[in-house]
Order: structure tokens, then C-alpha cells, then sequence
């Protein structure tokens, strides 16, 4: 294949072993001095490939890469002839691709850019974050949003809550605070020595719940359920100091919050209730002694306790102090910070994936979550140490502080931009549509003729019917609004209708809604949430060996320099060999 640069980023690829060019339909040509002249339209099965500098990535880094089955050329199937050309979507997925995690004791930076690809594809294809986080919709990722460049976060919500330690979590009181130098001594200690290895003391935490309502007092506010902490001293986790504790919370916890962590009532029964728990917790180890506190995503994980601290203070003499919001380090925005860019989504386990190559083991589980914590706060900080503008001035924690609260730091050389990240790269180069040559890529839902009569002896004829629009409203038990009134049964469908049959829905959770108003109902010993599965299942619509337009994550490498924001191999092997 012979590569013809057009302009930056954006080329032609060329068949020259064809025996005849496609004939085009009449358009404008496209002239290269010295080179050949070409027609400026779209031919026919990849002959205008849009993506990352034509095939460059794929040729250099993805067909280079041969002893992998979900990574590299083994993500490919051969053209009829003989050269690899369709990405297998039966192999793209984050499911398959973490079997093949990253040795990082040989792996070299190309084995690293192309499982980011690998990751990418995963991303694109199972999520439809990647499809809202884009340049032509948002700014910045949806977490970003929320946590960084929100009203919320940038101001009090009010003047009452200034400096009120439970509430006010604002990003502006925290810089009030971390300015003031002449308090809070302990925070202009270095995070590293003079060589660069990290010499921080601090207490890194998460917790488990039974939901996410931490401040809404017009319904019960939720409760921790699980502790997960360990101590890092002097740059070194103490593995000795694991702490790991399941909390009775007196409460129901909702099932869609035990989906997510995996913790039920009856795992609880035997377990202490929080008031046993966190007296000895805060005072003995979250204390000034060892360090400061580390979070991911702290203002969740910080306002949970501190609601408990509310509450044991507000029926015992014995007064515990609330944590407060300035005083904590998280990479959860850190890493927004530093790499806007990297990953749609901001979840722990998502970053790092992207960070390290690799799946963090029992994520959602809290002691799980805090050595994941770990290794991304390792990360954010040789990368903040390595981008000191004067390398004799090791950076303290307060500059750390400042700079997570989106304030630009004299000695790290890092612009933000006006969302407070890192300016130094862009959404355009970071995230990009590609041309792919795909097959077996499921891209929605759709029934045909044929395959709603093939769930005939599957599914009844009474949801086939249903499924072709072939039942009165008045059969199906349909109830209206009051106020309106039933047409005569001769005009309850269309006979030209066919209900389901050939329409096209992207998500399958619009397709189950649309099943939900054809009233599908139970067969044959099977539920009817069950039968709704077998009618989704079949529906699945497949492209097979053909070209389609994908936003991914740019894993090129040889972009970096036009903004593309990728992890820094090093610091990710870093990180990885210290473990």
C-alpha cells in the first residue's frame, strides 16, 4: 500500500497492484506535484482511509506486535490476498484483552502503544462514552465536568457554608487555605529527594456504601459499609499496615449498589456497626502522624465519613474532628489534570488501563480500589517530578494541593487551560473518527422477516404477533390516560405496520424499552425478562468486511507533539517494576 499525504494528519491510500483503478463518478481531482493524480472521492473498500496518518499506526506498531491473540496483528483476519486487513470484533473487548496484560519487565514502548490501541477499540466498542466524549459535543470528559470546572466545585454553594468543615467543599476555599503559608506547616514537606524517589508519608483510603447520597437530608443519607486503607511511608507502601474492615450500617442496601460492589445484607450481620469502627479509625490511623490522606474521587469518600463523624459527634461528648477537603491528595484529579484526555471515562479501573496496561484486580472492592489508588498517585507524582521547572527544588505537598485544585504552580511547568488541565494537549489529536475495516462488528439491534419467524417455537405466536404489531391495544390490556378514549378496534394498527420488524435501534436498552411497550410476555416455563433476552439476542445486527467510521482514543505515539495526550511509558513502567 503507498501512502499519499494530502495535508497534515489526513492521507490516501493507493492500490498500485490493482489491474485497473475504480472508475469513479465525476467529482474534482486531487493533483500532488510528482506524484500521480488522483480522483478526490471515496473508492470503494478502503481506498480513502481517513485515520491516524493513513496506515502508519496499523503498518509500524499494530502488524509488528505477533504474539498476542487480542492485541496486534493477532486482532487482524487476512484479505483474500493474504495481507491482515479486518479488525475481528469478536476479539475487541476489554474481557478478552486482559488475559493479555503487559510484562513489564520486557515490555517495550510499542508493545505498550498498541495494547492502548487494543484498549482503545475495547473502549469505542463497548461503551457509549467515547461517542458523547467528543470535540464536536463537550469539552472535556463528563467526569471532568462534574468534578473540575463545575459551579459547584469552583464556588461555596453559598456564604453560610463558607469554611463550614462538613459542607463546603469548594475548590476556591482550598486554595484560600493552601495559600495561606503561614499554617498547615506540614504540608510544605518534599515529596521527593533529591533523586527523584518519592519520600511521602500518607494514609490511603476508600470506602464502600450503601448508595451515593451523601448531602440530599429530604431522604436518608447512605452509609459506608467497607474501609480499604493501607500507609505509605517514606515513599514506600507499608504492607503491614493493611486495614480492611466490612461495617453493619443498620440499613437495607439497595440492590443495584450490591451489584456494583458485590457486599449484601446478610454478608454484614456479623460485622460492627460504624460507631465501633471509627473512633479508633480516625484518631489511630488517619491521624497527623502517618501522613497525609490520600482518595480517589475524595469529595464522595471524605463526605461519607465526615457525615459519620457528624453524626457521633452529635450524641457524644468525645468529639471527633471532620477531615478536611484541602488537606487531601487524589489522583482522581490529578490525573484529570495532568491527562484530560486519556480514556473517556475516569473510573479508577478505567485509568488504569490506560496508565498501566493491565486490569486492577477485585475492582469496586475497597481495599482493591486503595492499591490501585496507589499506583495512580505514583504515577501523578514522578510526573509532576519530572516536570519541575527547576530540578534542584524538590515539589512540596502543598504545590501538589495547589496544582490539583487547578492552580498554576511556579515551578511546575505544566499551562492549564480554562478548564484547570493540562493546555499542553487537545482534544482533536486525542480522540479522533477513523475509517476501520471491520468484521463481525455488532453495531445495534434489528429483526428481520426471518428471524421474527424463526422465534416462533422459541418465543409463541402471541409475542410474534406482538413483535409484528398484529394485536389489538384492547387485547394487550393497553390502559390510557384518563381522558382519552380507545379508537374502534378496527383502527387499532395499521395493516401495512410491521411493527419491529426491520427497525434499527443502536442501544439495547432502547430496544428492551421498545419490547416493554409491545407487552412481550412469558413462554413456555420462560419469565418474561428471559424472553426479552432471546428476542435481543437474535436481533444483534453484525457488519462484516466492511469500512466504518469509529471514534477511538489516538494511540500514536508520533503525535504527542500535536497534542495527542497518551501516558508516559516510562513512568508507567516505573510504577509497574516498583511493585
Amino acid at each position: 500500500m503507498k501512502i499519499l499525504p494530502l495535508k497534515q494528519n489526513i492521507y490516501i491510500t493507493a492500490n498500485p497492484t490493482a489491474k485497473t483503478e475504480p472508475k469513479p463518478e465525476k467529482d474534482s481531482e486531487l493533483i500532488i506535484p510528482g506524484r500521480i493524480k488522483l480522483p478526490f472521492i471515496a473508492y470503494k473498500h478502503r481506498l480513502l482511509n481517513i485515520s491516524f496518518k493513513g496506515d502508519y499506526f496499523e503498518n509500524n506498531y499494530t502488524k509488528k506486535v505477533k504474539n498476542k491473540k487480542y492485541q496486534g496483528i493477532g486482532l487482524m483476519e487476512k484479505n483474500e490476498v493474504g495481507n491482515a486487513e479486518w479488525y475481528d470484533f469478536n476479539k475487541v473487548g476489554w474481557e478478552h484483552l486482559s488475559k493479555e496484560p503487559l510484562d513489564w519487565e520486557k515490555a517495550t514502548p510499542r508493545d505498550f502503544y498498541v495494547f492502548l490501541q487494543a484498549n482503545a477499540l475495547a473502549e469505542g466498542y463497548e461503551t457509549t462514552w467515547v461517542k458523547r466524549f467528543n470535540y464536536t459535543n463537550r469539552k472535556k470528559a463528563l467526569a471532568t465536568s462534574h468534578s473540575i470546572d463545575s459551579r459547584k466545585v469552583k464556588e461555596p454553594p453559598s456564604n453560610a457554608q463558607r469554611k463550614d468543615l462538613y459542607n463546603d467543599k469548594s475548590f476556591s476555599t482550598n486554595i484560600d487555605a493552601l495559600l495561606d503559608t503561614k499554617h498547615h506547616k506540614s504540608l510544605d514537606k518534599p515529596i521527593t529527594d533529591k533523586d527523584g524517589n518519592l519520600i511521602i508519608d500518607a494514609v490511603v483510603f476508600d470506602t464502600e456504601t450503601t448508595g451515593t447520597n451523601t448531602d440530599d437530608t429530604s431522604r436518608p443519607l447512605d452509609k459506608i459499609i467497607q474501609i480499604g486503607a493501607i500507609q505509605i511511608k517514606n515513599g514506600k507502601i507499608d504492607e503491614k499496615s493493611g486495614y480492611n474492615q466490612l461495617i453493619n450500617p443498620e440499613m437495607h442496601i439497595p440492590e443495584g449498589a450490591s451489584k456494583v460492589h458485590g457486599i449484601y445484607d446478610e454478608d454484614l450481620n456479623d460485622a460492627p456497626v460504624m460507631e465501633q469502627v471509627l473512633k479508633p479509625f480516625v484518631n489511630n490511623y488517619l491521624n497527623k502522624k502517618n501522613g497525609i490522606i490520600v482518595a480517589y474521587n475524595s469529595q464522595f469518600d471524605i463526605t461519607m465519613l465526615n457525615n459519620a463523624i457528624k453524626e457521633h459527634n452529635s450524641y457524644s461528648a468525645d468529639h471527633l474532628k471532620p477531615k478536611r477537603y484541602f488537606k487531601v491528595l487524589d489522583p482522581f484529579l490529578l490525573i484529570q489534570r495532568i491527562h484530560p484526555y486519556v480514556g473517556a471515562s475516569k473510573r479508577l479501573s478505567s485509568q488504569y488501563r490506560y496508565l498501566f496496561a493491565r486490569n486492577m484486580e477485585n475492582a469496586h472492592d475497597a481495599f482493591a480500589d486503595v492499591k490501585g489508588t496507589v499506583d495512580v498517585l505514583k504515577y501523578s507524582l514522578y510526573y509532576l517530578t519530572e516536570h519541575r521547572k527547576d530540578k534542584s527544588k524538590p515539589l512540596t505537598l502543598r504545590e501538589v494541593l495547589l496544582f490539583q485544585n487547578g492552580f498554576e504552580v511556579p515551578n511546575i511547568d505544566i499551562p492549564l487551560d480554562a478548564q484547570g488541565c493540562n493546555a499542553n494537549v487537545n482534544f482533536q489529536t486525542s480522540y479522533r473518527p477513523v475509517s476501520i475495516s471491520v468484521d463481525n462488528y455488532h453495531d445495534g439491534y434489528k429483526l428481520t422477516a426471518q428471524q421474527i419467524e424463526e422465534l416462533a417455537p422459541i418465543i409463541g405466536e402471541q409475542n410474534i404477533k406482538k413483535l409484528k404489531n398484529e394485536v389489538r391495544d384492547e387485547d394487550i390490556g393497553l390502559k390510557l390516560p384518563s381522558g382519552y378514549e380507545i379508537n374502534p378496534p378496527e383502527t387499532q394498527y395499521k395493516k401495512d405496520d410491521k411493527g419491529l420488524q426491520d427497525a434499527f435501534y443502536v442501544m439495547k436498552k432502547n430496544f428492551l424499552k421498545v419490547l416493554d411497550f409491545a407487552k412481550i410476555e412469558g413462554y413456555n416455563g420462560k419469565t418474561e425478562e428471559e424472553i426479552k433476552e432471546i428476542i435481543a439476542q437474535k436481533a444483534k445486527h453484525y457488519i462484516h468486511k466492511d469500512s466504518i467510521d469509529f471514534w477511538m482514543k489516538n494511540p500514536n505515539p508520533e503525535d504527542i507533539k500535536e497534542g495527542n495526550d497518551l501516558p508516559v511509558f516510562e513512568i508507567s513502567k516505573r510504577v509497574m517494576l516498583e511493585k
